[in-house]
């Protein structure tokens, strides 16, 4: 709805969704392996003789999630002169956790696990576990509703000389993020509903389940007195987790140059609070190489990579309700990330045949490491209880330096009978990229640790991880780096390593011919990668690959493409 009244404009809003995820997930119901090098140093030998590193099975599961989302504004666009306008408004975002058909939710509460209470709903399942029937379980719902999300914005444009030629435009705001229902599958592989289980280094390739109390637990039939199986995953979030929101400012100058030339001057900041990481709140715990007794059993040496559940820390302050769980992945809504970058633009609008764009981009984002599926796609923090040990470079979109340009040129109508009909209405375009390389891990490949974490990091013994010559058969120094002693994590920080970066010219030229005055003939010839150049992809990071530190992929090569197309 809008509203004006005088130098004001009124606006107000409000918009409902609801979403719906149903399926069936089948996710590791086939029971695959992990064969990782641990054994031999080599993923394919750990394979050839039978010894892998980790083998997950779970039931199939059945989702019905279900959330909405509602929200309402009021905003006011005020003319205070005729040289200023002034933005202003308000939104407000409530979060209204999704809520399960099903009641396929788990939670997990290390207070009731100490206490010893336990659920009312499956009546096997160990201390600590509740779901939706349990008194002090939220109805059907992951959490509870928040009522504050409150997002205000302010923002003013400035016509700085009077004759529109230069303009000064600065905004700030808050901005709510909502996770998609998918964040919540991990629910579906938890116990009694997926019963998912990793057993790390099975005694038997030939039969995984050797040894296992009850050996194969599957298929795990749900219903109230469904038995809980021992070393389950779970997902957890705390019925109060806070919802994600940035901080966003600018400032803008925009310059008008002559007629037909634009220069621009872009500062953009973010700072994002309450980035949703994922915390292992059940890793294994080191106890030292010797010998020792855990729960009774003696072990020699004590910390093993095939002990790790029998080392995990509820196991270790409660056997007997600790034996049933194995990772546990629990949101941590505590994570930040901030944004700086200097966007610098100039363009010239068609005129005589001729249109020029062009930007290039500063930027640099650092962040703690998001979680984009808890237990499924995610991945925890390195350190349990640490979020600062996974903070670094952000994944993917850290590019620093990006340049684009974009050139359009169309010949003109020529008078002359032969001028016209060969060199009239020909376009020629070409565009130019240059990007920055992404920041990088470099990951171990292997547990040192003797913890259960994913993704552990190497130690960095010299000062620069990089190749003298930098080429695709020696991107990083393997000298560089060293595994962590048995029981360590790494000294190398998260995403700290630039990879190659691109270099992409493509080029067209295209003309149309007219047949008929309804009929046409178009010609178009486009080159991509003009120069062939060759934009290698990321090297190899796991530094227990016998590749490590090498590029084994590229781009495109240069592409030619011909192209006739009859209009009618």
């Amino acid at each position: 709805m809008s509203l004006v009244r005088g130098a004001h404009q009124i606006g107000a809003g409000v918009n409902w969704i609801h979403g719906e995820l149903n399926g069936v997930s089948r996710l590791n119901a086939s029971g695959p392996f992990t064969f990782n090098g641990q054994v031999t140093g080599l993923g394919l030998a750990d394979f050839m003789i039978g010894k892998p590193s980790a083998f997950t099975q779970s039931n199939e599961a059945v989702l019905y999630y279900r959330g909405n989302y509602f929200g309402l504004y009021l905003q006011d666009a005020w003319k205070a002169t005729s040289r200023l306008t002034i933005n202003g408004g308000l939104r407000w975002d409530p979060y209204f956790p999704p809520h399960t058909k099903t009641g396929t939710i788990a939670h997990f509460d290390p207070a009731l696990f100490a206490s010893g209470a336990k659920s009312t709903v499956y009546k096997n399942a160990p201390a600590g576990l509740i779901f939706p029937g349990d008194a002090a379980f939220p109805g059907k719902s992951a959490g509870n509703k928040d009522w504050m999300n409150l997002a205000p914005r302010i923002g003013l444009a400035w016509d700085a000389t009077g004759n529109g030629q230069l303009s000064v435009r600065a905004a700030y705001g808050i901005f709510y993020d909502l996770q998609s229902l998918n964040y919540y599958i991990g629910f579906a592989q938890s116990s009694p509903f997926g019963s998912q289980v990793t057993l790390p280094f099975p005694p038997s390739f030939e039969n995984p389940w050797t040894g296992y109390p009850g050996g194969n637990p599957f298929p795990v039939p749900v219903n109230s007195n469904v038995p809980f199986i021992n070393n389950a995953s779970y997902q957890t979030i705390p019925f109060d987790a806070k919802s994600t929101y940035a901080q966003q400012w600018n400032l803008s100058i925009q310059k008008q140059i002559g007629t037909d030339w634009l220069a621009q001057a872009n500062y953009v900041g973010t700072g994002t609070v309450h980035v949703w990481t994922g915390n292992q709140v059940n890793p294994g715990i080191f106890l030292g190489l010797g010998a020792c007794s855990i729960n009774g059993q003696a072990s020699n040496p004590c910390s093993t990579i095939g002990n790790v559940d029998r080392r995990r820390k509820l196991n270790l302050q409660d056997p007997v309700n600790g034996q049933y769980y194995g990772s546990i992945s629990q949101l941590d809504d505590g994570g930040t990330a901030s944004y700086h970058g200097l966007l610098l633009s100039l363009q010239r609008r068609t005129a005589r045949g001729f249109t020029v764009s062009g930007n290039y981009t500063w930027s640099h984002c650092i962040s703690d490491l998001a979680n984009a599926e808890l237990a499924v796609a995610g991945t925890n923090y390195l350190i349990p209880d640490n979020r600062r040990s996974s903070r670094g470079n952000c994944l993917t979109s850290d590019r620093r330096h990006n340049f684009n340009l974009s050139t359009v040129y169309q010949t003109p109508q020529f008078s002359g009978g032969a001028m016209r009909t060969l060199g009239s209405g020909w376009q020629f375009s070409s565009i130019v990229r240059l990007r920055g390389g992404e920041y990088l891990s470099v990951a171990t490949g292997i547990d040192q640790a003797l913890t259960g974490a994913a993704a552990q990091r190497p130690n960095q013994v010299l000062g620069s991880p990089y190749s003298d010559s930098k080429t695709v058969d020696h991107w990083l120094n393997p000298d560089a780096f060293l595994q962590p002693a048995l029981g360590t994590y790494g000294n190398m920080g998260a995403y700290n390593v630039l990879g190659p970066g691109l270099i992409q010219i493509d080029m067209g030229v295209t003309r149309t011919f007219k047949v008929r005055e309804t009929q046409s003939v178009q010609f178009r010839a486009e080159a991509f990668n003009v120069p062939n150049h060759m934009n290698p992809s990321n090297p190899v990071m796991a530094l227990n690959n016998t590749v490590f530190g090498k590029i084994q992929a590229a781009a495109d090569p240069r592409i030619l493409q011909l192209a006739l197309k009859y209009v009618f």
